[in-house]
């Protein structure tokens, strides 16, 4: 019987050694093995400078264990004087031990952060967002019980400045940011980052086994995002836009500031933009870009379609000379007007443009066939999207030429009856300042990752819209709009010479007009091409409304890129104001004379 007992004992402890061994010893492993994971930061997004617009930072929420807490007991050694030796001494235990170790190094009141220690939970928050340094701090004095939960969060240091690009992030369930809005939303995949883990095994009370299994996979950082955007000159924009947008009383406004000839945004600014750090302070329909989303008709911005494809198509010359009423009624019996009342006059085709007379440019634009005519709007960007890295981008409205009507055929002709964003508006001025090669807009310059390797965003193809000569032409009529007499005076700048259009429409589904400008400059050597719109303002008019907008960025962009103003500009400029006295003062002494 002794026999067989040992006999069954020995096979008990072969089956329990060799067949449930390594089973049995992995679970007594992971039960007594703390993991974490070791979150991955978001990948920043830069302005085109290397400023920071988009950072995250590794954070902790602190929390407790109370079950464990309230068996907690703290030890501290001690030299008994009469022995000499070194002994262990109880000297407090529960959480209120606890709280008074853990409170000093969170600044926190002693009584308070032991108030909520106690309880049945097994996992209460002591503390949000902890630095990393203070966490260290914490768990050095290994009180078991107490959890870290680590977090990374989204900060932008900019605030709000170019808030409406970026957008903003949530975390999901797996506590990772996701992007929601803006680039964040675009780029969500580039950005984020892969996370790594960590794992410790604890004794009984929560103390870590100094021999016991440690294991640390350090996490990989996201894809940084170098944008094409300029801090300063984006933080110039939101600041003129805000103002015009407050004092005529306007819903919104934006601006887009672009280098023809590479698409790079300088800037692409929203009125009251978002800050990502709190988007629920702003009202939802203000968080996204407008700039790349809302359309509106572009009204006389519209001509400069028209006068390019008939400049090009051979049918107007810059000289021919029109007679242009104050009404004009077309051969199938529609009737239209110019904004102001004037006697019947005589205009070249560049003053046609430099007046934004609504009745000249229909007599141009006839010459000229549907299809013609829809095919350069398509060219020139219209009824298709850009392409942008940013969310949601609207392609506007085009119909087909053979779904015009007998008005809409020529409403086209003068920015009515299509629709587009303040993106695509930019679009068209760029592209005759960039030769007549249209080139897509862009926001992202740039992928960095995390060990410095940089992937520059490939050079968008350019696409011949009209000829050198053409644009050549029409940009010398568009400066035209910005001179004495134009309808754009308040456009241009000391030392620089602008070439843009004006816009004003009626808006058919509310009350009010959007004003706009859309212009670039220096017009002979152009470096920025810059749309201005401004949506349903108290004041009627693109030139009074936009145009100063224009001017103050403009101007900004100017001294960010270094462009001195050009001598020859200057001076010419100085004479046409000496002659504006000397014609001023002769007017004076005709009427004494009177």
């Amino acid at each position: 019987m002794g026999l067989a007992g040992f006999g069954t004992l020995a096979a008990r402890t072969t089956w329990l050694q060799m067949v449930r061994g390594p089973e049995l010893a992995a679970q007594a492993q992971a039960e007594r093995t703390v993991t974490w994971v070791n979150r991955a930061p978001r990948g920043d997004i830069l302005g085109r400078d290397g400023t920071i617009l988009a950072s995250s930072a590794v954070s902790y929420d602190i929390g407790v264990n109370q079950v464990k807490i309230a068996q907690y007991e703290r030890w501290e050694e001690r030299t008994d004087p009469d022995t000499g030796q070194t002994v262990s001494e109880l000297v407090g235990h529960g959480a209120a031990a606890a709280a008074e170790q853990i409170a000093e190094i969170l600044e926190l009141d002693a009584q308070e952060l032991g108030a909520m220690m106690v309880g049945e939970s097994t996992y209460a928050i002591i503390a949000e967002a902890v630095a990393p340094d203070t966490w260290r701090r914490i768990n050095a004095l290994a009180i078991p019980g107490v959890e870290p939960d680590q977090r990374t969060r989204r900060t932008y240091p900019a605030g709000s400045v170019a808030g409406n690009v970026l957008g903003y992030t949530q975390e999901d369930e797996g506590r990772v940011l996701v992007g929601t809005a803006g680039l964040e939303l675009t780029q969500n995949d580039a950005l984020t980052g892969t996370n790594g883990k960590g794992s410790v095994e604890v004794g009984k009370l929560g103390a870590i086994i100094p021999t016991g299994r440690q294991e640390e996979v350090p996490a990989t950082a996201g894809t940084a995002v170098r944008t094409t955007i300029n801090p300063d000159l984006q933080a110039i924009a939101q600041d003129a836009i805000d103002e015009v947008v407050q004092a005529q009383g306007a819903d919104w406004g934006c601006v887009v500031v672009m280098e023809p000839a590479t698409g790079k945004l300088l800037v692409l600014s929203d009125s009251g933009a978002v800050n990502p750090s709190d988007p629920g302070a702003t009202p939802e329909e203000s968080r996204n870009a407008r700039s790349v989303q809302a359309i509106f008709e572009p009204g006389s911005v519209g001509k400069v379609i028209t006068f390019a494809a008939a400049l090009e198509e051979g049918t107007m010359d810059p000289q021919d000379t029109w007679t242009v009423p104050y009404t004009w009624t077309a051969a199938n019996g529609q009737t239209f007007r110019d904004s102001h009342y004037h006697d019947t006059q005589t205009l070249t085709s560049a003053g046609v443009l430099a007046e934004s007379s609504n009745v000249g440019t229909v007599q141009i634009g006839e010459q000229l066939d549907d299809q013609v005519r829809y095919d350069y709007l398509r060219r020139f960007g219209y009824g298709q999207v850009t392409g942008i890295e940013m969310p949601a981008e609207s392609a506007g409205i085009l119909s087909a030429s053979s779904d015009w009507d007998d008005r809409t055929r020529y409403t086209t002709m003068f920015g009515q009856g299509i629709a587009g964003t303040a993106l695509q508006a930019v679009q068209v001025l760029a592209t005759v300042a960039n030769k007549g090669v249209r080139v897509a807009p862009r926001v992202v310059d740039a992928w960095i990752d995390a060990e410095g390797n940089e992937i520059m965003q490939d050079t968008p193809q350019g696409e011949r819209v009209i000829s050198e000569a053409t644009a050549q032409t029409l940009t010398d009529m568009l400066i035209g709009v910005t001179q004495e007499g134009g309808t754009a005076e308040a456009a241009s700048i000391d030392g620089y010479l602008v070439a843009g259009k004006t816009g004003t429409t009626e808006i058919l589904t509310e009350d009010g007009t959007v004003a706009s400008f859309v212009g670039f400059t220096p017009a002979r050597d152009p470096a920025i091409a810059v749309a201005v719109i401004v949506y349903r303002p108290d004041g009627t008019y693109g030139g009074t409304v936009s145009a100063p907008v224009f001017r103050k960025v403009a101007l900004a962009a100017m001294h960010t890129l270094g462009i001195a103003p050009d001598p020859s500009v200057i001076a010419a400029q100085a004479a046409a104001e000496a002659d504006a006295v000397v014609a001023a003062g002769q007017g004076e002494s005709a009427g004494e004379e009177g």
